[in-house]
């Protein structure tokens, strides 16, 4: 597999875990019948926490403009 194959992938599960979780823990409250008080302040740890990282994935992976030299 090519390198650059290899980053797509894996850049992309990096991400789809990090939407996955966030949902998780944004509908958690809404479907489990919960206070959101004690959800909302985990989902703004987590989403500080992880969007830098998934930036830094986004900016570099799929920011690159290709045919240039």
């Amino acid at each position: 597999m090519e390198v650059s194959k290899l980053q797509a992938i894996i850049s992309i599960l990096v991400i789809a875990a990090f939407i996955l979780v966030t949902g998780i823990v944004a509908l958690a409250p809404v479907i489990g019948g919960y206070p959101p008080e004690g959800y909302t302040e985990h989902l703004k740890t987590f989403a500080s926490l992880y969007s830098g990282i998934i930036g830094l994935i986004v900016g570099f992976y799929f920011g690159r403009a290709r045919g240039r030299d």
